[in-house]
């Protein structure tokens, strides 16, 4: 979906005409958003996907101490 065409400036100072509602900086490789909504929306899920991230893992450290570990020892 194309937008009309809008310059941004990233926080490195390179000025990127966008069309989309995100586009990857050349200069710095950060991201560059067409308005503060989609910047929200980036924020948010890259939220969401650490923690969901950090639960697999500490969920499979509980599985792994309850099955292997505490048997071990008892």
């Amino acid at each position: 979906m194309r937008l009309s065409p809008k310059d941004v400036t990233c926080a490195c100072g390179h000025v990127s005409t966008l069309e989309l509602k995100k586009l990857l900086c050349i200069k710095c490789g950060k991201y560059v958003f067409y308005d503060d909504k989609e910047k929200k929306r980036h924020k948010l899920n890259t939220a969401y996907v650490v923690i969901l991230f950090a639960a697999a893992i500490g969920f499979l450290t509980y599985i792994f101490m309850e099955m292997i570990v505490n048997p071990l020892f008892q």
